[in-house]
């Protein structure tokens, strides 16, 4: 595959988010070895090949790239007017995720700084079973819709994997926050069933039409903002495991943003997952533009609970919550040092659709 390709199909994945690349984060996902200036060289003649397009979000004045699904290049008319009309809708629907990316950002920058999540943040941090916690999905981009969760990855001290766990959801649990199978499943039935039902009148259609649209208006205040926690890693196994090193997992993988260190936690996480650096060749050096602002809640470990009584209680919650977990286990990964959590795996719709 040449480079012109190779560009295209970096570009294409973040366009399956509704998310608009840069060139340095071009440059980290291209699977290909390329130094940026040379990249910038390509971005430009693609460019003006029409392969790509690029326009400059006002917010703060970066350049970003989408692809373009037509060619110009036909000599019938009538395939050249039909082509041109194509052009000048993906123009306009590039325009729109520019400016949807510029919401987005916004919104996500909204959801971080909520006083709650803070607040949760902050207190996660206190316990020494927390070793790591990460920005995971579309925040971890700036890149969340209204409605988004605010997926986090976690890693536990050695062997504390399910207190850990048991932490960081009750946390969630006591402070409104946490978002499960459950509580979805229950608000969605609860809200769009005023959806349902036939109207007799206009009179009674406009009234219910009113109160549906404030009744889910209510439910996406409610739902929105809660904490998805998704991804658990004990530190005694950092490495994500063969069968899922895959580009959808390498992204994800430089993507998290950290937002709890505890030591050399994020670079251990990364040093076990090289891995993708093979997978994209330019992110090692790359590696400091993906480094999180780790000021906020970069702390030491605390003194440890003892030993005995630690790893009792790891052991009481290990066996409670896999009793729980197996009463609706579809396609979760469940072992002794990872729980990954995604029983709608996004990477399959990826690559299928």
């Amino acid at each position: 595959m040449d480079i012109n390709k190779k560009i295209l199909k970096t570009i294409k994945y973040f366009s399956f988010f509704a998310y608009q690349p840069t060139l340095a984060e071009i440059h980290t996902f291209l699977q290909a070895k390329i130094s940026k200036n040379e990249l910038n060289i390509v971005l430009e003649r693609m460019v003006k090949q029409k392969q790509i397009a690029n326009w400059k979000l006002l917010m703060d004045d970066r350049d970003i790239y989408t692809p373009v699904e037509y060619s110009i290049s036909s000599q019938n008319s009538k395939v050249k007017s039909q082509k041109l009309k194509s052009k000048v809708k993906s123009n306009n629907e590039a325009m729109k995720q520019c400016n949807n990316l510029n919401n987005r950002k916004q919104i996500s920058k909204s959801k971080l700084n909520s006083p709650k999540f803070k607040l949760y943040i902050k207190l996660l941090s206190f316990f020494p079973q927390i070793k790591l916690v990460g920005l995971s999905g579309s925040i971890s981009m700036m890149n969340a819709k209204e409605d988004d969760d605010i997926d986090l990855f976690v890693i536990t001290a050695k062997n504390r994997l399910f207190t850990g766990r048991f932490i960081a959801l009750m946390l969630a649990q006591l402070m409104g926050l946490r978002r499960n199978r459950e509580s979805s499943a229950v608000e969605k039935a609860r809200y769009r069933k005023f959806f349902n039902g036939k109207q007799k009148t206009v009179k009674n259609l406009v009234s219910s039409l009113s109160s549906n649209n404030e009744t889910m208006k209510q439910w996406n205040n409610h739902v929105r903002n809660r904490v998805c926690l998704n991804l658990f890693f004990d530190e005694n196994n950092l490495k994500v495991p063969k069968f899922k090193q895959t580009e959808f997992v390498g992204h994800e993988v430089l993507q998290m943003r950290p937002i709890i260190v505890k030591g050399n936690t994020y670079e251990g996480f990364l040093k076990a997952n090289e891995w993708v650096f093979r997978l994209f060749p330019n992110a090692k050096e790359d590696f400091h533009g993906l480094k999180a602002d780790l000021h906020g809640y970069q702390r030491k470990s605390a003194i440890n609970l003892r030993q005995s009584l630690g790893d009792w209680l790891e052991n009481f919650l290990k066996n409670l919550q896999l009793i729980l977990i197996n009463r609706h286990r579809t396609t979760e990964i469940i072992t002794s040092t990872q729980l990954w959590f995604h029983p709608d795996d996004f990477e399959k719709k990826i690559f299928t659709d």
